[in-house]
């Protein structure tokens, strides 16, 4: 590692009520890479807006000097013209255009018209650096989530940083996506490319950071060499206290068939001609916490929108609850059933933008409140306040935006959505995706409480020790069969990964 190539001096950002940072002050060496850790509104990602630009000079106090010179970004392309990217972890894409035009958007080679043939290579040359298999004519609605967001760190790179900053690149990776996104900060380490990279796996921290700054309420905790760290320092540094158990599940009595599935079928969304779930069969117990596991594509998330009536063109399916079969052709009909659905992307279809806390809440039960004319408000209001109180959701008040909520305080809103319901059976797809440890231990929590009152989960989960640890039960899908069920005492990280490998 070289001399300093990056200082942020004092940074303080205020908003109204709040002291989002708090006199912050970072560095990063050339060619370190330096990991940030926090939970969810601690400050991370606001001193990075700073950092990018998107924060403009006027908006806070402090200094961030470059190479030993001080700036002053008025906008983002202002912090791009001195070597800094940045890689989100919401993916910003053309899904119309081909991967090569989204990487170079901006920077098309050629004079009048686009050299389609340099801008190929130049697009296979990034894309081999990195290890991505995929075609530069490929359009980029054609890729999965993991696909994308490699897309994204390869566009990054197509602008030759100085300092490149991941915002929770691994969010929506596969583990072999991981293992290629690890090897490729490895490269751009030994190239003298400095990183800072943002996430909420510690394994992933631990495993490629030089360095690592805890950032709590906006204020740096501390930082040091990664050596000086481990796991649980790290926790008790992010959350202010010790975390004794992560996860948190007691023995559930197991009762009567809640959910019985039988001969599901969902055609795929790409393919023609094929299944992306191939008539699989499955049953769910009442205060059963049932896990599903296998790799991204395997047809895990659209089982759970077929059952759940999101999904219906060309799907087959027998469903019974409670040993009396229900046809499900719409949302409403599995809400009506008693079912459900904490979706996998809560920004695009767990809450609505535009409303507050109440409103979300509120929103699936509003024709379950007591009315002649206009809804109790003030029935209402007690419904939802015992939900927001249950859930220990961080907000001033019930009025507050969901979309300025931290994401483990989204997810809380998007589950105590679906508790106001009162729901006998309950679909979780990802249910910590994206959210810190604190928020993790919690929303575990609430899982083990409901399945205990006897509600049925079915959880939908890409984190191995997650799915290991809170399911009774797991089923794994393997290009849309079931390749392998455990108990909850047969259930090992190796035996479920050899299921999920099966039938590719």
């Amino acid at each position: 590692m070289g001399d300093t190539i990056l200082e942020m001096k004092h940074v303080t950002k205020k908003f109204p009520g709040v002291i989002a940072l708090n006199d912050v002050s970072i560095d990063v060496k050339k060619g370190e890479i330096l990991g940030i850790v926090g939970e969810n509104g601690a400050g991370k990602s606001t001193l990075m807006k700073v950092l990018s630009g998107s924060y403009t000079n006027k908006e806070y106090e402090g200094e961030i000097w470059v190479n030993g010179e001080k700036q002053s970004f008025g906008s983002v392309s202002d912090a791009k013209k001195v070597g800094i990217e940045m890689v989100y972890q919401e993916v910003n894409a053309m899904y119309e255009a081909s991967v090569a035009e989204n990487i170079f958007v901006g920077n098309l080679p050629g004079k009048g018209w686009v050299d389609y043939k340099k801008l190929y290579k130049d697009t296979q040359d990034l894309l081999d650096q990195l290890g991505l298999q995929i075609s530069p004519k490929t359009p980029a609605g054609a890729l999965n989530s993991g696909q994308l967001q490699l897309m994204s760190i390869v566009r990054a790179m197509a602008a030759h940083p100085k300092i490149m900053v991941l915002d929770e690149p691994s969010t929506a990776l596969t583990d072999s996506e991981v293992d290629i996104l690890m090897n490729f900060l490895e490269n751009l380490r030994k190239s003298g490319v400095s990183c800072i990279y943002i996430s909420h796996k510690l394994e992933e921290i631990f495993r490629i950071c030089d360095r690592v700054t805890i950032i709590r309420d906006g204020n740096v905790i501390t930082s040091g060499d990664i050596s000086e760290f481990n796991q649980e320092t790290l926790v008790q540094g992010m959350i202010g206290r010790k975390v004794e158990n992560m996860y948190v599940k007691s023995k559930h009595e197991i009762g009567e068939p809640t959910l019985e599935v039988k001969h599901l079928s969902v055609p795929h969304p790409t393919i023609d001609n094929r299944n992306i779930v191939d008539d699989i069969s499955f049953t769910v117990r009442k205060g059963e916490i049932l896990g599903i596991g296998g790799l991204v594509g395997a047809g895990r998330s659209e089982a759970l929108g077929a059952i759940f009536g999101e999904l219906v063109q060309g799907v087959h399916k027998e469903v019974k609850i409670n040993g009396k079969e229900v046809t499900i052709n719409s949302p409403k009909d599995a809400i009506k059933a008693g079912i459900g659905f904490v979706t996998e992307e809560r920004k695009r279809t767990g809450f609505i933008q535009t409303m507050n806390i109440l409103q979300n809440l509120s929103l699936i039960s509003l024709y379950d409140l007591p009315k002649k004319y206009f809804i109790d408000r003030k029935v209402e209001n007690e419904k939802a306040k015992a939900i927001f109180d249950r859930m220990r959701v961080k907000a001033p008040s019930m009025n507050t935006m969901v979309v300025n909520l931290s994401g483990g305080n989204q997810q809380k809103v998007v589950l105590g959505k679906w508790l106001m319901k009162n729901p006998q059976i309950l679909f979780i797809d990802e249910p910590t995706k994206g959210i810190d440890v604190g928020a993790k231990a919690e929303f575990y929590k609430m899982m083990d409480e409901l399945a205990n009152a006897g509600v049925s989960i079915v959880m939908v989960s890409s984190d191995m020790p997650e799915l290991i640890s809170m399911s009774d039960r797991i089923i794994v899908l393997s290009n849309g069969k079931i390749t392998g069920e455990f108990s909850h005492e047969e259930a090992a990280q190796a035996s479920i990964m050899k299921a999920a490998i099966a039938n590719q």
